[in-house]
């Protein structure tokens, strides 16, 4: 059975969004660094890297089970790192993962 285009496009918005998020959020560290608050935006910038694996691995079109938990990063790294496009993206990409032919799928591949 073929990937599922919305399994598809849930990993190329988890991907864009995960490596925007972690650029974003570097950027606030490097930034703000010298404020000792920097440190902060290390965990979006994780959540965004975290994301942008399992996109790539998504986009690919390997049956992954933590799809939904990588988008779920997704909005809690835009949220945190103050980037509505990527928090609003990744719920995007969250309803992609919840389609019915996606969840057939991966039930499918042993991924669910």
């Amino acid at each position: 059975m073929e990937v599922p285009a919305p399994y598809k496009t849930a990993g190329i918005v988890n991907l864009a969004c995960g490596a925007f998020t972690l650029i974003t959020n570097l950027l606030w560290v490097l930034s703000l660094i010298w404020l000792c608050v920097g440190i902060f935006w290390l965990i979006p910038a994780a959540a965004g890297g975290y994301q942008a694996w399992i996109g790539w691995q998504m986009y690919n079109g390997q049956p992954s089970p933590a799809a939904k938990n990588a988008a779920i990063a997704g909005i809690i790294g835009g949220a945190l790192g103050i980037n509505p496009i990527t928090a609003i993206g990744s719920v995007f990409a969250f309803m992609q993962v919840g389609n019915d032919e996606v969840k057939g799928w991966l039930e499918q591949h042993g991924a669910a």
